[in-house]
């Protein structure tokens, strides 16, 4: 359980920014002319579940890898 909780931290982490960082980028002209800030929540909620979906999609993937090679965490 720990394992799972450790990978998702560090994933998030390191992936969250770098996603962000390049969805601003791309939709600065959009944002630009938006001045209460709702719009940019809303990109942050959906980037951070879409992030959350992965990095769990991804540790069911690598734990699964370890159940077949009998390496049990």
């Amino acid at each position: 359980m720990w394992k799972a909780l450790l990978f998702n931290s560090i994933w998030m982490g390191i992936t969250i920014p770098i996603l962000l960082s390049v969805v601003f980028t791309i939709l600065h002209p959009l944002l630009v002319f938006e001045y209460s800030g709702v719009l940019m929540i809303v990109v942050t909620l959906i980037i951070g579940i879409i992030d959350v979906y992965l990095a769990i999609r991804i540790w069911t993937w690598i734990e699964g890898k370890f159940f077949e090679r009998k390496l049990y965490m």
